[in-house]
């Protein structure tokens, strides 16, 4: 059963329930196990063999957003309805809103003595004086430790000065001072606590918005100001956005509702584009790590309304197996995957290439961050939850969000994890292919050399081929004192003994090794 302390949206609503005696004790019980009280009941008197029509007034309390609350109080009811299967007709409903005002506040303190001075006294003592004034009034260096809320200075004075039982007596002198001082008199609109929250809710996303397009523009700063045009699509779909939300928190009125949504969706839409769309390689990827961040954000917020909506004991047997992969990412052993489908190019198996803890940690988070993309499924039936559109009906959806899993799964695991390291190798050996030297993979660094044996050629021992001394060799790494050359004209991989080469990097493809 729910907490009361998760609810976060009430509903009054008429019912209409036509049934014997025993049907309105089910329907009853089924209340005060949700605990939703019953404010009114009507109708005729019934037994447990005839029936009559009853009208209930009840209170549905129920966790998520204020959008759409109403149709989830609707189905919730009807929910119930089904499940005991009752002729049961929902006739009016609608939302309690309950939000104080969030008034100014004032600190207690206790003001310095000031005499009455029937002379003009010396300035120094002047100065003194309205600097132990201005410090009580301003500083808080006198504060009493009281805190009071009050709508105007004289309600706060008469606060500060109010015994309390249990309470620290107040001095003889108290007064009641605003955070900005004693002398700001106390503004005549009160905003209250959910539009406060939603304000900052909206500031903390058009932040993250504008940190992302600076993160972009400094991405494709090389590429011209014809690059740009995206981020005046975004600004133009900001500004009427970011306007109503300054002026009255979440946009009321129609029209506003109509700028900001257009807004809010145009420069998503317009971001994700111009994220995708990159027109020059070799760009920065800081808009890349922002976007990587607000997106776990995204899933995690998902997976926190998805928990918010049951208790722990109806999450635990299924949220525990969902996130261990989420543990298994951590592992560094996880990112030998990426090593392997890497290596399997040039005809080698992780083993032979000794790679440092660090980058196969780094490694392991990053083939552990797109194999747990489906967690996107799991987000958005928390998302769906948290907005009463997963309330009736929902074999529906969880069948489009097992497919909608098995999806992502795939394309996490091998299209973003495996998949790319294997072309990666691929690439790697075409690019030794042509002489150049490969790009750095999470720790394997290929170069070429130049290995001089150390004693009689025919004495060192070669697994893989025959080791020409002569011939430039691309050295992909070493495992446990064995080098691994691979030779590029007959694509091969030899594996030698360090102790026996004496090797000599080059940064291009030598002609000869001499």
């Amino acid at each position: 059963m729910p907490r009361a302390s998760r609810f976060d949206q009430r509903a009054v609503a008429l019912v209409e329930l036509r049934g014997t005696r025993t049907e309105c004790e089910m329907f009853e019980k089924a209340l005060t196990d949700r605990d939703w009280p019953v404010l009114e009941k009507r109708g005729g008197t019934a037994s447990v063999v005839t029936e009559s029509r009853f009208w209930y007034t009840i209170e549905a309390r129920f966790p998520g957003s204020s959008i759409n609350a109403v149709r989830g109080a609707r189905e919730r009811i009807e929910l119930i309805s089904d499940e005991l299967l009752l002729d049961l007709n929902v006739e009016v409903v609608d939302r309690v809103v309950r939000d104080p005002v969030d008034r100014p506040y004032w600190y207690a303190y206790d003001r310095p003595e000031v005499h009455p001075h029937t002379v003009r006294l010396p300035r120094r003592t002047r100065w003194v004086e309205r600097w132990h004034r201005r410090r009580a009034e301003t500083l808080g260096l006198r504060d009493t430790g009281r805190l009071i809320t009050a709508t105007t200075s004289a309600t706060a004075q008469n606060h500060a000065a109010r015994p309390l039982p249990g309470a620290v007596p107040q001095p003889p002198r108290v007064a009641a001072r605003r955070s900005g001082g004693a002398g700001q008199p106390a503004s005549a609109a009160f905003g209250t606590r959910r539009r406060s929250r939603q304000q900052l809710a909206w500031l903390l996303a058009f932040m993250a918005v504008w940190a992302w397009a600076g993160a972009r523009i400094a991405d494709l700063w090389t590429h011209g100001p014809g690059s740009w045009w995206g981020f005046a699509v975004i600004a133009c779909g900001l500004v009427p956005a970011a306007v109503p939300v300054i002026r009255r928190g979440f946009p009321q009125a129609s029209v506003e509702k109509a700028f900001g949504g257009a807004g809010v969706l145009g420069a998503i839409a317009v971001g994700l584009g111009v994220n995708v769309v990159r027109t020059e390689p070799g760009a920065g990827d800081g808009s890349q790590v922002i976007t990587y961040l607000m997106a776990g954000f995204v899933v995690f917020n998902g997976i926190r309304l998805l928990v918010r909506q049951w208790s722990w004991r109806a999450v635990a047997p299924w949220l525990i197996p969902t996130l261990l992969p989420i543990a298994f990412g951590l592992v560094p052993s996880l990112g030998f995957g990426l090593h392997s489908f890497y290596l399997d190019a040039f005809g080698l198996n992780a083993e032979d290439v000794d790679v440092p803890r660090f980058w196969q940690l780094i490694a392991s988070a990053r083939f552990g961050a797109v194999m747990n993309l489906w967690l996107l499924a799991v987000s958005a039936l928390g998302y769906l939850q948290h907005l009463h559109w997963h309330v009736r009906d929902r074999w529906l959806v969880y069948v489009f969000l097992l497919g909608f899993t098995t999806v992502l799964f795939l394309q996490g695991t091998w299209g973003l994890g495996l998949g790319p390291a294997s072309r990666t190798g691929k690439e790697a050996v075409a690019a030794a292919k042509t002489g150049r030297a490969p790009e750095p993979y999470f720790g394997i660094t290929p170069e070429w050399v130049c290995a001089h044996p150390i004693g009689k050629v025919e004495a060192i021992p070669v697994d893989g081929g025959r080791f020409v001394p002569t011939r430039p060799y691309l050295k992909v790494g070493d495992a446990g004192g064995t080098a691994v050359l691979w030779d590029a004209d007959r694509e091969r991989a030899l594996k030698v003994p360090m102790s026996k080469l004496r090797i000599v990097p080059a940064d291009e493809r030598p002609t000869t090794c001499g």
